[in-house]
């Protein structure tokens, strides 16, 4: 019976520690003055999956009258892609009265997802937070955070974002904000308009009500007081005078907290327009101005017809859409060699991703969709959609290409180069190169659709030489040089 006991109380032992083991990973925030991580710099095989959650909250100290603090939650999904997880990047945009600006920060975890020391057996996601010290709450301010886990995916795809807006000088904790309490110019404008005063001023954060008082001299003429809800905002209030304009002051007074009913009055001379008649208008003959109006306007036409009808001249000479509609979207195909010649087909891939301008869709990102689709009907859809079809391929004098074999990735013999990833090349890429060279082969006989297929050889070209298509599939006038 004891036997039995001490059995249990050991294995309840281990079930305990097996549980916790995840939980004891810290996450260390520091704040960084780089650019970008480090990560960014260097090629990855895989990257991490997006965060499970974030959000961000305000959280005040342990007095009530303390300031705010940032406090930022995210959790981080546990699948098989958490052992490549390096670290986590956040970046807080501000938006105050006082300050615009961001601040980064990396987390790195102890123990280090990469070690393979923890056992996640039974969860599905850990949180962690953290609690900014660098970012200064203000009234009204707007703060932003954006993070994702690193490496980064492509074009930070995997990266969520959360918005927190701070409360304004009504909230008890923020009424003891320097913003609320100290005084400001009010930038007062008074201007007297037919029978009425026109006062423009910019309210004060902290200040609910303002009293507004016009006077000549020492005769006070108007007294009201102007409600606002203690926000920054631009006031126009209008009253009724009318009476002569001359020798006239507009004063204000905020209600601070600081100073209540005493606090300091802005004054300001009001401004007299008098209305002045305008000279009348020699009766000119009507018809000869519109005559003149509407040669002016054909002219005017008649310039940007030909402006616009020579600059779609020009991009359709130089094979590019005249109609510009967003990033240009570009279709890439290859043939499968081997893994020097996959590297250089990828890192062509990442360098035009990398241009803001173009959309780059290769096997390679979307195995998922190609999985699903199917080789012939993902590269039909592809090519439907995309503004430019590049098909990569070897130099002429290197190129060896059998139609008639199979090439099977798994039993490849790669070239490799000492230091350079070993980049696998993909079942499917020999098939949807064939399949790319039958759609350029049916639309060469559709010359609207010759600039959208575009050849690039991979290999030097000495000056003066040009690239010859080699694939009796592809014809010499559907070829592009790049």
């Amino acid at each position: 019976m004891e036997l039995l006991q001490s059995t249990r109380t050991l294995l309840l032992l281990s079930l305990i520690l097996h549980q916790t083991s995840a939980h004891n990973i810290v996450a260390t925030c520091a704040k960084t003055n780089d650019l970008m991580p480090k990560e960014s710099w260097i090629e990855v095989q895989s990257n991490p999956s997006p965060l499970h959650d974030l959000d961000l909250q305000l959280i005040g100290q342990s007095r009530p009258l303390d300031p705010l603090s940032l406090k930022i939650n995210w959790s981080i999904n546990i699948d098989g892609s958490i052992h490549s997880i390096t670290g986590t990047w956040i970046e807080v945009s501000i938006r105050s009265h006082t300050s615009s600006s961001t601040v980064k920060y990396r987390c790195d975890y102890q123990p280090a997802f990469t070690s393979n020391q923890c056992n996640y057996t039974g969860l599905e996601e850990l949180r962690f937070s953290f609690t900014s010290t660098d970012v200064h709450i203000e009234p009204e301010g707007v703060y932003k955070a954006v993070v994702n886990n690193l490496p980064a995916g492509p074009s930070n795809t995997q990266s969520k974002s959360k918005e927190v807006a701070a409360p304004g000088c009504e909230n008890k904790q923020m009424s003891t904000h320097s913003i609320c309490s100290e005084e400001k110019p009010l930038k007062i404008i008074a201007v007297h308009k037919g029978d009425e005063i026109e006062v423009t001023f910019e309210s004060q954060a902290g200040s609910l009500e303002y009293e507004i008082l016009l006077i000549r001299e020492d005769e006070k003429l108007n007294h009201t007081i102007e409600k606002t809800s203690g926000k920054i905002r631009t006031i126009i209030k209008k009253f009724p005078y009318p009476g002569p304009c001359e020798n006239l002051t507009v004063l204000i007074k905020p209600h601070l907290k600081k100073c209540g009913r005493v606090c300091s009055w802005e004054e300001r001379d009001v401004k007299c327009y008098e209305k002045t008649e305008l000279p009348p208008i020699e009766d000119e003959n009507p018809f000869a101005l519109i005559c003149t109006g509407c040669a002016v306007a054909l002219i005017l036409m008649l310039i940007c017809l030909c402006a616009l009808f020579g600059l779609r001249k020009l991009l359709s000479k130089r094979g590019l859409n005249p109609v510009f509609t967003g990033p240009v979207r570009v279709l890439m195909v290859y043939p499968a060699v081997d893994s020097v010649f996959q590297h250089a087909v990828m890192t062509l891939a990442d360098f035009l991703q990398s241009h803001k301008d173009l959309n780059v869709v290769i096997d390679m990102w979307q195995r998922g969709s190609l999985a699903e689709q199917g080789p012939l009907r993902w590269l039909h859809s592809q090519a439907d959609q995309a503004d430019k079809v590049l098909i990569i391929l070897q130099s002429p004098q290197h190129q060896q290409i059998h139609t008639s074999i199979h090439i099977h990735t798994d039993h490849q013999k790669p070239h490799m180069v000492p230091g350079m990833p070993d980049y696998t090349v993909p079942a499917s890429a020999q098939e949807l190169y064939f399949l790319a060279l039958n759609l350029v082969a049916s639309s060469a006989h559709e010359p609207k659709h010759h600039h959208k297929f575009w050849v690039v050889h991979m290999t030097r070209v000495e000056r003066g030489a040009r690239c010859q298509c080699s694939s009796e599939a592809v014809k010499p006038s559907v070829c592009r040089e790049i």
